[in-house]
């Protein structure tokens, strides 16, 4: 047996043999290493193809009301798998609650590496129609879409826009107030006429309380500054409610409002119940944030590729009411029963 393995022959296949399972080791290792290579090359890879965006918002002023906004966009984006942090970065501006501020804004975006503008409140969305050229465009926290120049119809509309209308109830709003206010026979509100959404609504207002033999004073205001002023105005041409529209301006200078009112002993109504807070008695109208997440749902497929001019413009108005019992017990106001579930503090 000694001598077998003493043999050439069993010297040269244990050789072989050997060099055969060095063979195999090394082709082990190198199959693995090659597998994990793939597998980073891969995940590399799939990492580079996540598509990035890149959008900016462009806003009246900053507000309570206009956060709702902005939180709504963002959450309508996230819902459609579009969000700020992850494969989303966000500019945003704000137009320091000045008109002539905004095309400068819009046309800054225009010109940059943004995919995407959206603008909250009428003037903004005004802005774009008019000054944006080469980025889509979606609007949210808009009153009338059509009076900002966004379009003829909300299917026959600009081609690089879209997104939602939120109508103020006007109607609605008079039902509510002559519930608050027994015997009402005179309103008086104010608005600024540079705002198309603000005279859309003054003439829908006017109709409805004609209809209803309601008198109806309006008084014009170009700056927050003159709301204080306006109700004083109006408080001397025997009204029984001060209404706050969905007015930019009026909202800007809601504090002298509230300061008007109360002087006069007088209820303070608004379209905006973030605003209430604030003071005054009341609010009925549309809930933005609604509205907005819609125009976030929007706003991720145009960044997916969808085209605004086949997208019709949406109309969402969820109403919100609420009351303020400590007002209402300032001014001797009787709330009714069926109005019990809207009264806050």
């Amino acid at each position: 047996m000694r001598a077998f393995a003493e043999l050439p022959v069993w010297s040269v296949l244990k050789r072989l043999t050997m060099g055969l399972a060095l063979i195999a080791l090394l082709s082990s290792i190198l199959l693995v290493s090659d597998l994990a290579h793939r597998r980073t090359a891969s995940a590399a890879n799939a990492g580079a193809g996540v598509r990035k965006f890149k959008a900016a918002i462009v806003y009246y002023a900053h507000s309570v009301s206009n956060d709702y906004c902005v939180n709504g966009l963002l959450d309508g984006l996230k819902a459609s798998g579009v969000e700020e942090g992850k494969n989303l970065e966000i500019v945003r501006a704000d137009a320091q609650g000045e008109m002539i501020n905004i095309p400068a804004i819009l046309q800054n975006y225009d010109s940059s590496d943004v995919d995407l503008i959206m603008t909250i409140s009428t003037p903004c969305l005004a802005g774009a129609c008019s000054n944006v050229k080469h980025k889509k465009v979606v609007f949210t926290c808009v009153s009338d879409p059509i009076a900002a120049g966004a379009g003829k119809s909300r299917t026959e509309h600009l081609p690089f826009v879209t997104g939602v209308g939120s109508f103020p109830p006007v109607s609605h709003m008079l039902d509510f107030m002559q519930k608050l206010v027994p015997g009402l026979r005179a309103v008086g509100t104010m608005y600024n006429p540079a705002e198309a959404n603000s005279v859309k609504e003054q003439a829908v207002a006017r109709e409805v309380f004609q209809k209803r033999g309601i008198r109806l004073e309006q008084i014009a205001v170009s700056g927050s500054n003159e709301v204080l002023q306006a109700v004083q105005i109006l408080a001397g041409r025997d009204i029984q409610v001060v209404w706050l529209p969905a007015d930019n301006t009026g909202i800007q200078g809601y504090e002298g409002a509230v300061k008007g009112a109360k002087g006069a002993r007088l209820p303070l109504i608004t379209d905006i119940c973030s605003a209430l807070p604030r003071g005054g008695l009341a609010c009925l109208g549309v809930g933005m944030q609604y509205s907005s997440l819609v125009a976030g749902k929007m706003a991720g497929r145009v960044l997916r590729g969808e085209n605004p001019k086949d997208m019709p413009i949406e109309e969402v108005a969820v109403e919100e009411v609420s009351i303020s019992r400590s007002n209402a017990a300032e001014l001797g106001i009787t709330i009714r029963p069926e109005l019990a579930r809207s009264v806050g503090p």
